[in-house]
């Protein structure tokens, strides 16, 4: 007879690899940067927290309709691992009255690009979820795979563009660069139902008693510097998230103290990180904003908005994990977009899950992820990250102090 390998702790007998085997998958839509239409899953562990769905399989967020703002619909691919092509599939979707199926027709099979097309019915009051499934052979054939739909009502962040003039030095990024930028990343930001929106106009700012000229330089030591604060906080906007932008941004390397150039593409200040800091001595005090240096490749720079965005609405770096050595190399944690290190490499199986290869980018960078997380994860801090940002958009955390 088999052995019963639910009785063997993996912890205990090393040699024993537990492995999940799945005849289908759920993932990103599109290879490469994220698309408004195309949300990357959250494919992290097998069940949810039942406060988010009880399904097993992985989760990707749209937006209702609002009134102004129409449905979003959102693509997401079957990956066939042990299923033939000529196999008969059928998308379900649980609760119609949430969510529906637009391609394929319901009761109809997949077409032969494998991909569900949904859009949202309703925009509920908070956010909640519905489960998409996939049948085998019929319509009412044995469910094989199963993924979480989080719909969310949209929440807009509105945002002022500051173009700052330093020492007689100034950027030369635009109104359009602001928008360039802003509409990248909400491509990424959509999947937890958040929207910045950029409003007509862009302040000029002026500073003469900076370091350099064009520049914005960050210390060697302490936590942050006067021009830092001095830029979000003389010309702060009330009642919006500021964006400032400059054209360098000087810093020091953390391990060797040398002196480096735009290695640093952003930062990001929360009202409980400007409440934490404020003005003593000579010293300014923080302010909420976002400093950009002017960008180099946009699509890029988006990524980098939204990953700072995060930090403006309290997400730290994925599992709370900072500094090189703390790092986590891993699929799931190299594709948040919370990852400290904007290096997702290419190759499988980050190429299957369509990252394709990001070290070819503009600019000569790297990116890293882009997904968004939405399940409950006790061993992971902030799992629910989507979550934790519309908590704190709705809080305010981007709001000048």
């Amino acid at each position: 007879m088999p052995f019963p390998l639910h009785l063997f702790n993996p912890q205990s007998f090393p040699r024993l690899t537990p492995r999940r085997i799945t005849l289908v998958r759920f993932v990103r839509a599109v290879a490469g940067f994220a698309a408004e239409d195309a949300s990357d899953p959250d494919d992290r562990g097998f069940n949810l927290d039942p406060a988010f769905a009880n399904v097993h399989g992985p989760a990707f967020g749209i937006i209702g309709p609002d009134g102004s703002n129409p449905a979003q619909s959102c693509r997401i691919r079957v990956m066939r691992d042990r299923i033939e092509p000529t196999v008969q599939l059928f998308p379900e979707i649980a609760d119609t009255g949430l969510v529906s199926l637009v391609t394929p027709a319901t009761g109809a099979p997949l077409t032969p690009d494998d991909t569900i097309t949904v859009r949202a019915a309703r925009s509920p009051v908070a956010a909640t979820s519905t489960t998409l499934k996939l049948r085998h052979g019929s319509a009412t054939g044995p469910v094989i795979a199963e993924c979480a739909i989080r719909v969310c009502p949209l929440i807009t962040i509105p945002a002022k563009g500051h173009l700052v003039t330093i020492n007689g030095g100034s950027p030369v990024s635009t109104e359009q660069t602001f928008r360039d930028l802003l509409a990248n990343a909400n491509k990424i930001l959509i999947a937890a139902g958040i929207k910045v929106e950029l409003q007509p106009g862009i302040q000029p700012d002026s500073h003469a008693d900076f370091t350099t000229a064009n520049t914005v330089t960050l210390p060697n030591t302490g936590p942050w510097d006067d021009e830092l604060a001095k830029t979000m906080r003389r010309f702060s906007v009330p009642g919006v998230l500021n964006i400032y932008m400059v054209a360098h941004i000087n810093s020091f390397n953390d391990t060797t103290g040398a002196p480096e150039t735009d290695r640093v593409r952003g930062v990001g200040i929360s009202s409980a990180f400007a409440n934490a800091n404020r003005a003593h001595g000579t010293y300014v005090g923080a302010q909420v904003g976002f400093l950009l240096r002017d960008p180099d490749d946009v699509e890029g720079f988006g990524a980098t908005f939204a990953h700072e965005l995060g930090h403006v609405l309290t997400l730290e770096h994925y599992n709370n994990k900072n500094g090189e050595k703390n790092v986590q190399h891993n699929n799931w944690s190299s594709r948040n977009l919370m990852f400290n290190f904007a290096n997702l490499r290419a190759g499988a199986p980050r190429n299957d899950v369509g990252y394709g290869n990001h070290n070819a980018v503009a600019g000569g960078g790297v990116r890293r992820g882009m997904f968004i997380g939405i399940k409950q994860l006790s061993r992971i801090f902030q799992s629910q990250q989507s979550d934790v940002m519309r908590t704190a958009a709705l809080g305010g955390t981007y709001l000048p102090i």
